[in-house]
């Protein structure tokens, strides 16, 4: 997608390539067998004026399409404007060819499948191409089959009213022209709105894992207390009096948030939360309680998990442009992080850059980057 143009549906939603080129495929069949079976019929053998020229305005059709489906590997670069208009050129000049066949006997013009095949062709272009294109190559369309509608019927012995000429040629490719940029535009809007909506949702769930984070492990017991804190005082703010249940709860409530505090003093640094320290650049300084609280829930689940005896070590060290720090743990030769670790390490990606789960000499290392300086970049969902 470059510059300001509104993206493609192939663009927005590249997995879709996969069943557009089979649509390419089965409208290409359809269209191939429709030139055939209508050249075919009693009428249209008896009107084929230069069977050389109507059998040229086959192969010329059928490689049209060859050359598109081709194009449209889903695997390869995207339908460019140039390349479906060299698709939509070749269709056209299969329609000339089918017109100059019946030069001069063509009496039934619904016979003619060239206007059928190039609004068949529009169809291809909601995928791949904008609504504004699509209406552009509607317009090349009906003006190829409405300028062979009126020189075949000069040509013919019978003559049509120019509107009745005009309404049967050029109806195919401006119905199904017009229902395809509309569509076009609204697959567009639909994957717009669908990618809007995942972005707030992801955003959203990244907010409430924070918060949550931040909340339980970073504040220990005061993340929940706030829940009857908060609004315990908001009421008595709001009504201005304090009765004696009230007073009550308030002595419960500063009893255990007493606790809490004395609680969350006693959990000590990293330092103490780790059988190895080595921070000699003082980085330590610089994470934040999210960043603290996360290093925190992980070395402790390590030690629930795996047991004392793999208390981890943390390393902690200063480099040119940014911060870096690994937790270690002992684990044998070739062996995998429990699938209990996994949701910690994820909140280890949440507050840390360039997270990783190596194997190391005599165990396993979560290694993470951060800036002292307190920017970050973007988190990765993946372990």
């Amino acid at each position: 997608m470059t510059g300001g143009a509104r993206p493609t549906a192939a663009e927005l939603d590249p997995v879709s390539r996969v069943t557009a080129r089979m649509f390419v495929i089965a409208v290409g069949i359809v269209s191939v067998a429709l030139s055939i079976a209508l050249s075919l019929t009693q009428s249209g053998r008896d009107q084929i004026s230069l069977p050389v020229v109507a059998v040229a305005a086959q192969l010329v059709l059928a490689a049209s399409y060859v050359y598109f489906i081709r194009a449209a590997d889903p695997f390869g670069p995207l339908i460019s404007l140039s390349r479906f208009q060299i698709f939509l050129g070749g269709l056209m000049l299969a329609s000339v060819l089918n017109a100059l066949s019946q030069f001069g006997s063509n009496a039934l013009i619904r016979d003619d499948w060239g206007g059928v095949c190039l609004g068949l062709a529009l169809i291809l272009g909601a995928p791949y191409r904008r609504s504004s294109e699509i209406v552009w190559f509607t317009v090349q369309a009906v003006g190829v089959t409405f300028v062979l509608a009126v020189v075949q019927n000069l040509s013919s012995t019978t003559t049509v009213t120019l509107g009745i000429l005009a309404l049967t040629a050029a109806t195919p490719s401006i119905a199904i022209g017009l229902g395809s940029a509309a569509y076009a535009r609204s697959i567009i809007g639909s994957l717009e709105r669908a990618r809007r909506d995942a972005e707030a949702e992801r955003t959203r769930h990244v907010g409430a894992v924070l918060t949550r984070l931040a909340e339980t492990d970073a504040m220990g017991e005061l993340g929940s207390l706030r829940r009857d804190v908060v609004p315990f005082l908001t009421r008595l703010e709001q009504t201005g009096t304090m009765g004696p249940d009230d007073a009550v709860r308030a002595a419960e409530l500063a009893s255990v948030l007493r606790r809490a505090i004395v609680e969350r003093i006693s959990q000590g640094s990293l330092a103490d939360a780790v059988d190895s320290y080595s921070d000699d650049d003082r980085v330590a300084v610089h994470l934040d309680d999210r960043q603290t609280a996360a290093l925190r829930a992980l070395i402790r689940q390590i030690v629930e998990q795996i047991g004392e005896s793999a208390r981890p070590s943390l390393v902690l060290e200063r480099r040119e442009t940014d911060a870096r720090g690994s937790v270690v743990f002992a684990a044998p030769p070739g062996a995998v992080p429990p699938p209990s670790l996994t949701p910690f390490v994820r909140m280890v990606r949440l507050v840390f850059d360039q997270v990783e789960v190596v194997a190391v000499d005599g165990g396993i290392a979560v290694t993470f980057t951060f800036d002292p300086s307190g920017g970050r970049a973007a988190v990765s969902w993946e372990m």
